[in-house]
């Protein structure tokens, strides 16, 4: 739940932006407040991913504004700020680093994998690896660990500096299914601090007790529905 009287986290006004001469986001508008946890979805392609990317500022778009805590997404200061765990993890193989390192990372953002743990840090990292099922694993060598382990060591990365503004692509993925309750509990609470989450799935319903609504990419635009009408939308689509 938004937080009410606070400024916008995330902000996109009329925003397009496309990979060709067809646009993938078309009249983009999307405004959340502190506090918003909302699922993002959409058929392959629809532009989930570009629409992340863009409010990381790893893309500009086309046409349209999009401003991130209160600035621009290309801001050093706005991207220190946010969490981000893409899906899957892309890394160097032969560096013998540990879960525990990985995810002391993200504690400063900006700063080499490896380096000295801020104070308090080892409670941070402690706390954001049980969030995701690793607590036993701290101290196992990243490249040794499924693939699923890795998206959730990236994940725990996102999260353990507490940012104000989280962004995850498919992060139930690596997640097994009788973990993923107490993962999407984890988040809840988090908005409930006023952190702004905004969550890629192609499967909405891991977070049917959190969200009352998901976020639909549909031609280009944003459109907000119901768990109920998302299934009804996907049983009518062509």
């Amino acid at each position: 739940m938004s937080v009410s009287g606070t400024a916008p986290t995330v902000e996109l006004s009329g925003v397009r932006f496309g990979y060709g001469p067809s646009p993938v986001l078309d009249g983009a508008d999307l405004v959340l407040h502190p506090g918003d946890f909302v699922v993002l979805s959409g058929p392959n392609g629809s532009g989930k991913s570009t629409l992340l990317r863009l409010c990381l500022g790893l893309l500009r778009p086309q046409a349209g504004t999009v401003r991130v805590l209160g600035s621009s997404p290309r801001d050093p200061e706005v991207l220190r700020r946010i969490g981000y765990a893409p899906q899957g993890f892309r890394g160097a193989s032969s560096l013998p680093v540990s879960v525990t390192e990985v995810v002391a990372a993200g504690l400063v953002p900006g700063k080499p994998l490896l380096g000295r743990m801020p104070r308090g840090g080892r409670r941070s990292v402690s706390a954001a690896l049980e969030a995701v099922g690793l607590g036993d694993l701290s101290a196992e060598c990243l490249f040794e660990l499924s693939g699923g382990q890795q998206q959730r060591a990236v994940l725990a990365r996102a999260m353990v500096g507490d940012p104000p503004l989280l962004l995850l692509d498919e992060p139930t993925t690596g997640i097994d299914q009788s973990l993923r309750p107490a993962f999407v509990a984890e988040l809840s609470r988090r908005a409930e601090r006023g952190v702004t989450i905004i969550a890629v799935s192609h499967d909405p319903d891991d977070f049917h007790e959190a969200v009352e609504r998901i976020l639909l990419i549909d031609g280009g635009r944003i459109r907000s529905l119901t768990h109920d009408e998302f299934h009804d939308h996907l049983e009518i689509r062509p």
